[in-house]
């Protein structure tokens, strides 16, 4: 078995902008999870464990995707569920919102059978930390950033990951890049 994801990477630039949110976040004095600078993407479709023997038809099929590059606005901050329950502490798309949903859309109808079922509605996000236990001061510093401009990037791939988790968190490996036309 094999755990996978598709995903769309960051700009070295809009991760760097990123990650001092999540170093504030880190160090609020909540107990957090951060995510590591180099784990930082956008989830398109978590597929989680698939059987080797497939592995190579979801290549095959991620392979014929066929979406045009855009652009996304990353802005502001929140929480999943609640600011007042914080368990995920994201950042926000705001345009190129729905271009990253009709991606998501293609991704599952190419790749979508061979992973767990996702009943959620997808909201695009970038997951910067987990929180584990007390929330402390999160909203407080939630509310400071809220409508913080981290910047845009283009969207001209996306990629198959394989997620190893280990006792000190997730390593990612990219399997495939798909360029966007």
């Amino acid at each position: 078995m094999v755990r996978l994801f598709v995903a769309v990477d960051l700009s070295d630039e809009l991760r760097g902008r990123i990650v001092r949110f999540r170093d504030e976040v880190t160090s609020s004095g909540a107990d957090v999870k951060p995510v590591e600078d180099e784990n930082l993407h956008i989830t398109l479709r978590f597929l989680g464990e698939v059987r080797n023997e497939l592995l190579g038809e979801v290549m095959n099929n991620l392979r014929t995707l066929s979406f045009s590059k855009f652009n996304i606005h990353v802005k502001g901050v929140g929480a999943f569920p609640t600011l007042t329950s914080p368990r995920v502490i994201w950042v926000g798309v705001e345009e190129g919102a729905e271009e990253l949903k009709s991606l998501h859309d293609e991704v599952e109808r190419l790749v979508g059978r061979y992973g767990v079922s996702d009943e959620r509605e997808f909201t695009p996000h970038i997951t910067v930390a987990r929180v584990r236990g007390r929330a402390g001061p999160l909203g407080r510093l939630i509310n400071q950033w809220r409508e913080y401009d981290f910047g845009w990037q283009a969207v001209d791939s996306v990629v198959l990951k394989k997620s190893t988790l280990t006792p000190r968190g997730p390593i990612y490996e990219n399997l495939l890049t798909v360029s966007l036309r």
